[in-house]
C-alpha cells in the first residue's frame, strides 16, 4: 500500500493507511447514516470514484521557520506546527521540485517568515495550481508588503526547473491581513499568462490564481456531465444557477437549456464566469453579482416557477432564510450538490417538505480525506 512519508503528521490526509475500497465503503455508510438520522428516504446510487493519487488541482502551502525555512502543511495534531513537505501524493507530481526550489530561494535570500501571532515577517504561503487535462501549472508566492521580492531570481529559479507539466504563470500576491488564510489584497503577474486553461469535455475554462474551481478536475467533469444528463433539458427550459462560481455547471447546462442565469457574490468571480462563457462562445447565459438571499428576496418573483434551480453552496450550506426563499420560488426541479454531507442532508430535509428526492449520489472527489461530494435531484410535489 502506497503511503506518503509524512502520513500521520501532516494534516492533509487522514486515511492513507486504509485501503481505498474500504474508504469508499466507509464514506457510503456515513452518508447513509446521516440520511437515516434526518429521516430522508431516497434511492441511493453507488459512490463514484476517480484516481486515488495526484488528483488535487490546487494546494496552498505555508512557510514556517524551525531552525531553517520550511514550507509545508499544518500538523495533524499540533495546529501551530507546520510539517516540512518533501512529497505530496494527492497534489501535482511536480510538487516536490517546486517546494524544494522555493525553499532554496527563500533561504538564499534570507527572507524572514511571517509569524501569525506577532504579525511580523515576509513569507506567508505558496500556491500551486494545475490544469490536469491540459498539463499547465501556475505558481503564486504570498508575502506581506514589508520587503521587496527578488522577482528576477524567483522567476529564473522556477523556469530552470525540469517539470513534468508546463509552467504557464508566476504570481506575487501581497497579503497583510491578520487572518491566516490567503487574502488577495494585491497581486502582480511576474511572468507568463494571467490564466491557466483547463478542458472539461468540450468546454474550456480559464483559471486565475484566485479563481474558485473544484479541486478534483477528473471528478467535476463527470459530475457536470451527469447533471446535464439527469436534468433531461429539451432546449425550452430556463435555469437559475445559485452560487455559480466561475460558471461551470451553467455552461454545461446551457447547451440544452433555453437560458441560464448564474448568481455569485463576488464581482471578480462573475467577471471570470462571463469570460468563460465568451471563451466557449455561449450566448444564452448571463451572470449577475449579488448575494443569493438578497437576490431571491428582491428579484425572486421574476423567476417564480422556473424550470430548474441549481444549488452548489459553500460548506456551511443554506441558511433557513435562503431555503424559504427557494421554496417560495417553486422551481419545477432542483439539483443540489455539496461537498459537506452534514449540511447536504440537513438542507434536503428542509426542501423535502415540498420536493420529492429522486435519488442521492456520492462522488469521492477527496480520496484519503473525510470529505465527500454529494448530488441530489429533486422534483416539485404536485
Amino acid at each position: 500500500m502506497k503511503i506518503c512519508k509524512h502520513f500521520g503528521n501532516c494534516g492533509g490526509c487522514s486515511f492513507q493507511n486504509i485501503p481505498y475500497l474500504q474508504q469508499l465503503k466507509n464514506k457510503e455508510e456515513k452518508l447513509k447514516k446521516l440520511l437515516s438520522y434526518y429521516e430522508i428516504d431516497s434511492s441511493f446510487k453507488p459512490i463514484n470514484s476517480y484516481r486515488e493519487w495526484f488528483y488535487r488541482n490546487k494546494m496552498e502551502f505555508t512557510f514556517s521557520f524551525q531552525e531553517k525555512i520550511i514550507l509545508g502543511l499544518h500538523h495533524k495534531n499540533k495546529k501551530r506546527k507546520v510539517v516540512d513537505i518533501e512529497e505530496c501524493l494527492i497534489a501535482s507530481q511536480d510538487t516536490e521540485k517546486i517546494l524544494n526550489c522555493v525553499k532554496k530561494f527563500a533561504d538564499k535570500k534570507n527572507y524572514p517568515v511571517y509569524h501569525k501571532f506577532t504579525h511580523r515577517g515576509f513569507l506567508r504561503h505558496l500556491i500551486i495550481r494545475e490544469a490536469k487535462f491540459t498539463n499547465q501549472i501556475m505558481i503564486g508566492i504570498v508575502t506581506t508588503p514589508l520587503q521587496d521580492l527578488d522577482k528576477e531570481k524567483f522567476i529564473n529559479d522556477l523556469l530552470n526547473l525540469k517539470l513534468e507539466k508546463k509552467l504557464k504563470s508566476i504570481w506575487w500576491i501581497i497579503n497583510d491581513a491578520l487572518s491566516d488564510a490567503v487574502v488577495f489584497q494585491k497581486k502582480e503577474l511576474l511572468w507568463g499568462d494571467c490564466f491557466i486553461q483547463e478542458e472539461l469535455g468540450e468546454y474550456k475554462f480559464n483559471i486565475g490564481i484566485d479563481s474558485f474551481f473544484q479541486v478534483n478536475s477528473f471528478g467535476i467533469k463527470d459530475l457536470y456531465e451527469k447533471i446535464t444528463d439527469y436534468t433531461c433539458l429539451t432546449g425550452k427550459e430556463k435555469v437559475l444557477d445559485l452560487y455559480c462560481g466561475v460558471g461551470c455547471i451553467g455552461i454545461f447546462l446551457s447547451k440544452k437549456a433555453k437560458f441560464v442565469w448564474g448568481i455569485e457574490l463576488k464581482k471578480e468571480i462573475v467577471e471570470a464566469a462571463s469570460e468563460n462563457a465568451k471563451l466557449n462562445k455561449i450566448e444564452n447565459i448571463s451572470f449577475l453579482t449579488d448575494e443569493v438571499r438578497r437576490f431571491l428576496n428582491l428579484k425572486g418573483s421574476f423567476y417564480r416557477g422556473i424550470d430548474l434551480v441549481v444549488i452548489n453552496p459553500p460548506r456551511c450550506g443554506l441558511s433557513k432564510k435562503v431555503i424559504r426563499a427557494i421554496l417560495r420560488l417553486e422551481p419545477k426541479m432542483i439539483i443540489y450538490s455539496s461537498c459537506n454531507p452534514d449540511t447536504f442532508c440537513r438542507d434536503l430535509k428542509a426542501l423535502n417538505s415540498l420536493y420529492k428526492i429522486n435519488f442521492i449520489e456520492p462522488f469521492d472527489f477527496f480520496p484519503h480525506t473525510i470529505h465527500l461530494e454529494c448530488l441530489a435531484l429533486l422534483d416539485k410535489i404536485s
